[in-house]
């Protein structure tokens, strides 16, 4: 399978989801602000969520070729973007991030980054080498992380040390000991000590490496749906992590895939040792989640048409 391949399918395995069962102990999520309805704030196909320190947020939207970019309010209140592949245009936006006064974005099957700022004026950007990108995140105290893809059984990560580009440093992760490469495609989050956060899209598997590398931890999340093991030499389909994030108090959040007990719909926080804390429930399926104010998280709803607010109590 080549890297394009690979893409399409991690696109489909993450839209769909089985039907839901109970988790103990769980808290149920209600939403206080809803983004995406009217006029030029329509959203239709959301791909990417990122929020500033003023608390705009910024949606890409796969659909529509294009960034919006909301006020506290609810407003869009500036729209980039359209069909193409010259600067500020798109063929796949995906995931956002916003680090200080630029705004990075990722495209689907393309090693391309654009760069903005957070009035959405387009002002560079850069190639990624040794794979497509799956996600991004940020580094402090400017920098910023990303995963990639490749036709490899063992993940790569790279390092920048700005939101322009520049050169990476490269850290190669543990194998996965599994033979397909989709195995290895993972989310990812750095804590404010340096210490990156890995979750594996397609394995009950969360890791924590150092500032430099080193493997410090591994654990798995309990309560996932059990069922028979897949043969490792096909494409999986058991989604266990669609996105990890990190919480004020530096808390692991990952929004469960299709194996956890609500699909696309649980948020479990664990401490660094793996112990989860407790499991927060959205009332509908997200592909795409991202962290706001203290205690706060946007969320897309299941059809990717409007992005709702939850405080996290």
């Amino acid at each position: 399978m080549n890297i394009v391949s690979g893409f399409l399918v991690l696109l489909v395995l993450l839209v769909a989801s089985p039907a839901t069962k109970g988790v103990a102990g769980e808290r149920p999520l209600r939403s206080t602000r809803t983004l995406g309805t009217g006029g030029g704030a329509m959203l239709y196909s959301v791909s990417g969520i990122s929020v500033d320190r003023r608390s705009n947020v910024y949606v890409t939207d796969l659909l529509d070729y294009s960034v919006k970019k909301f006020d506290t309010n609810g407003a869009c209140v500036v729209k980039v973007g359209r069909r193409g592949t010259g600067p500020g245009e798109f063929r796949s936006p995906a995931l956002s991030l916003v680090i200080g006064a630029r705004l990075v974005v990722l495209q689907m099957e393309d090693p391309r980054i654009q760069v903005f700022d957070t009035g959405l004026v387009f002002r560079g950007g850069f190639i990624v080498p040794w794979g497509m990108p799956v996600d991004i995140t940020p580094e402090w105290p400017r920098g910023m992380a990303i995963a990639l893809y490749s036709d490899s059984s063992r993940g790569m990560v790279l390092r920048y040390g700005s939101p322009e580009g520049g050169t990476p440093r490269r850290l190669l992760l543990e194998p996965t000991g599994k033979r397909h490469p989709l195995y290895a495609a993972s989310r990812i989050a750095v804590c404010r000590d340096g210490t990156l956060v890995v979750a594996y899209l397609f394995m009950n598997r969360v890791e924590l490496y150092s500032r430099e590398g080193g493997l410090r931890r591994r654990f798995s999340v309990g309560g996932m749906v059990s069922g028979e093991e897949e043969d490792d030499r096909q494409v999986p389909e058991k989604t266990y992590f669609r996105k990890v994030l990190l919480d004020a108090g530096g808390n692991i959040l990952l929004l469960g895939g299709n194996q956890a007990p609500h699909p696309g719909r649980d948020i479990f926080v664990c401490r660094r040792d793996g112990s989860c804390i407790r499991t927060f429930v959205l009332p509908c399926r997200s592909r795409v989640i991202a962290t706001g104010e203290r205690n706060t998280i946007y969320a897309s709803d299941e059809t990717g048409t409007r992005v709702e607010r939850y405080t996290l109590r």
